[in-house]
């Protein structure tokens, strides 16, 4: 089971793994960026009060049968063959100005994944002007200030003082949610996965955040792309590595959420996270929608970071009919977004706001990628591009 993460550009992340979970819970009324001990249990909240919750013997609750029904009709069936069509128009672009594609799209070549490339060429094909209709819109100031702030919370993760040690006092953390009070810490240690919920009364919101692990070119190279059945919906599929690693880490935030609600039943649910930590946002967005009826697409959103592909076009189509708000951004060229290919049967969901250049951000306003945003520069990709995410380093704690 391979996951993803980000580096710096020459700087080798290490990698923390503990044996445990942490955890940081101060009592309503606390002061944000208060810390607590972690703890080597499963996650509590180290201080007891109204809000704590004990996951040693925590249950997933029920599936809500309404709200597992495959979408059998989608709206819009999305375009299969984006990937395909742009490699090929690509593909001659580079071969006419003089490159040489032998390599390009070879499985055991070390510097392309499922054809994709992880350095890019010198002379790869620029990325071109987006012709602008109705499906295509420019992103306007309030809508970057709103995925950057997503971009930073995702970021704040990859703080080792947030995650594992439970302060909420890093620069990105006090700059963009300066009453955040840390509820939970949590990662595992068989997938490496980590993340942490976040309370801010300011903004009436609950954060659940997943951040990305470590080594993100041995993590891509070493790429399996197969599927499995995702339960709770028939005939959907997901990436079995994705599903197995987000099953290893449900259990130690999901009672978080539901006595924070509990607590705080007028406040809204916000999942993301970056890289493999947005595959395991997009499965616990479903996962809350699935089996907390106080949660809707009226109070609950999903927001990713440089995001893979998670299942198949079923999945793709499910999370669609559930109008849960989901946003994915993705970097000029990074290659996680389009991993794993299209051509294995993988189907992004959402609406994707695709950042051009520093001061032009695309969306594609579909629920499902088409071949109008980042698919347009396949299969010229690259791990650079995964790093950083609207001027926010995305995988140290900068």
């Amino acid at each position: 089971m391979v996951s993803f993460t980000s580096i710096t550009q020459g700087i080798v992340l290490v990698s923390i793994v503990l044996l445990g979970s942490s955890s940081a819970a101060p009592a309503p009324g606390g002061k944000a960026g208060s810390s607590s001990t972690p703890t080597n249990d499963n996650v509590t909240d180290v201080a007891p009060h109204a809000n704590a919750t004990n996951t040693a013997s925590f249950k997933l609750p029920p599936l809500i049968s309404s709200r597992t029904r495959p979408a059998s009709h989608p709206e819009f069936a999305g375009n299969l063959q984006a990937e395909a069509e742009s490699i090929e128009r690509n593909k001659q672009w580079f071969i006419a100005h003089g490159g040489n594609f032998n390599n390009i799209t070879k499985r055991d070549d070390s510097n392309t994944v499922g054809g994709m490339t992880l350095d890019l060429p010198e002379n790869a094909p620029p990325i071109f002007s987006t012709e602008k209709k109705g499906s295509v819109i420019n992103a306007s100031s309030a809508q970057i200030k709103d995925f950057k702030f997503h971009a930073a919370l995702s970021a704040s993760g990859y703080c080792r003082g947030v995650v594992p040690l439970g302060s909420w006092s890093c620069e990105q953390c006090l700059k963009y949610i300066p009453d955040g009070k840390l509820i939970v810490t949590f990662t595992t240690l068989l997938s490496d996965s980590n993340g942490y919920v976040l309370r801010s009364d300011a903004q009436k919101t609950i954060h659940l955040v997943f951040r990305g692990t470590n080594s993100i070119r041995n993590a891509v190279t070493d790429l399996t792309f197969g599927l499995t059945n995702y339960p709770p919906v028939k005939g959907a599929k997901v990436h079995t590595g994705f599903l197995a690693s987000y099953n290893e880490v449900v259990g130690k935030f999901f009672p978080s959420i539901q006595a924070q609600l509990t607590a705080y039943p007028n406040y809204k649910v916000v999942v993301s996270g970056h890289s493999f930590g947005g595959a395991q946002a997009l499965l616990a967005g479903m996962d809350l929608y699935q089996r907390e009826k106080r949660l809707s697409s009226k109070n609950l959103s999903i927001y990713t970071v440089g995001c893979p592909r998670v299942g198949n076009p079923a999945f793709a189509y499910y999370v669609d009919s559930t109008g849960i708000p989901f946003s994915r951004s993705v970097n000029k060229r990074d290659v996680v977004p389009h991993l794993p290919p299209q051509s294995f049967g993988f189907l992004h969901p959402g609406v994707e706001a695709w950042t051009k250049s520093s001061n032009d951000v695309q969306i594609c306003n579909s629920n499902l990628e088409t071949n109008d945003c980042s698919n347009t520069i396949v299969p010229f990709t690259s791990i650079i591009d995964h790093l950083t995410y609207y001027d926010i380093n995305q995988g140290l704690c900068l």
